[in-house]
């Protein structure tokens, strides 16, 4: 989990950079699939032959033929981890990025039931979506996706903890969501954000979950009545401000079912978003 969020970090870094270069998707520098063919990729366990010959690539330095694998092993279709890493590398290698790429691979494997990396492919596709990386942005379809990779992906709840934090940073308003600023919060709405994210073991996000409640307890935001509001009705055996301190629990059971009851809440402080 700590390297994708510092692949992550790479990327911000690197999308940061102004000019159209960065806003608009570069022309596709997909490898040929005659330079290393992949004819019969098999299944391996949970995986395919051709996900292992991608994983073998990476290691040695050639992020080439790793993409040819993982594209392979996608097209073979035994599971979604090849869509995943191909989508990464077209996401993040400078020399063969294509976001047009990466968006079709990670909607595959968003839209899939694959609990483990389908919160993660939800952050990249609403980070495309929110800069505009293949187009015209598109809010309210990042909120949709980074939502998903947060709260929303999976029953289980599973999630991608810096997804959360990229959906913290990123609540569009009233104005952008076409909803009434009347019952629309969005720091409410980064508070829970920033609380399940800090249930995936990032303690910096339980930080920045509690200086949120804070400063609206010195200012008597208006989204604390709503908040607690809302843990009475979910069951949560604490108030509003202890979410981020319930968030940090070791035991599984207790950490799944604290995030259950945060989904609801989420689905509560959302209801208005359609």
């Amino acid at each position: 989990m700590r390297s994708i969020l510092a692949a992550f970090g790479l990327m911000m870094g690197m999308a940061a950079v102004s000019g159209s270069a960065t806003a608009e998707p570069m022309q596709s520098t997909k490898p040929s699939m005659g330079e290393q063919t992949f004819v019969d990729c098999t299944p391996v366990s949970n995986v395919d032959s051709c996900w292992e010959a991608g994983v073998a690539a990476e290691k040695r330095g050639d992020a080439k033929a790793a993409l040819a694998a993982y594209q392979a092993s996608c097209d073979a279709g035994f599971q979604v981890g090849g869509c995943y890493e191909a989508g990464k590398i077209y996401f993040l290698n400078v020399d063969l990025r294509d976001y047009a790429a990466a968006q079709e691979r990670m909607e595959i494997v968003c839209g899939s039931d694959d609990v483990g990396i389908g919160p993660y492919a939800c952050k990249y596709l609403g980070i495309i979506y929110r800069k505009g990386l293949t187009g015209e942005p598109r809010i309210d379809r990042a909120f949709r996706e980074l939502s998903r990779a947060c709260f929303l992906h999976n029953p289980e709840p599973f999630i991608d903890g810096n997804g959360c934090e990229v959906l913290a940073d990123s609540i569009p308003d009233a104005d952008e969501m076409g909803v009434d600023e009347h019952v629309w919060q969005p720091e409410y709405i980064a508070y829970l954000a920033f609380a399940m994210g800090c249930s995936d073991d990032m303690p910096g996000l339980c930080d920045r979950a509690l200086a949120i409640y804070s400063r609206a307890k010195a200012q008597s935001a208006s989204w604390l009545g709503r908040c607690a509001e809302d843990v009475e009705v979910v069951g949560f055996a604490g108030q509003c401000g202890e979410l981020s301190r319930a968030a940090s629990v070791v035991d599984y059971d207790q950490r799944q079912a604290f995030r259950r009851r945060l989904v609801n809440m989420y689905h509560r402080a959302t209801e208005f978003a359609g």
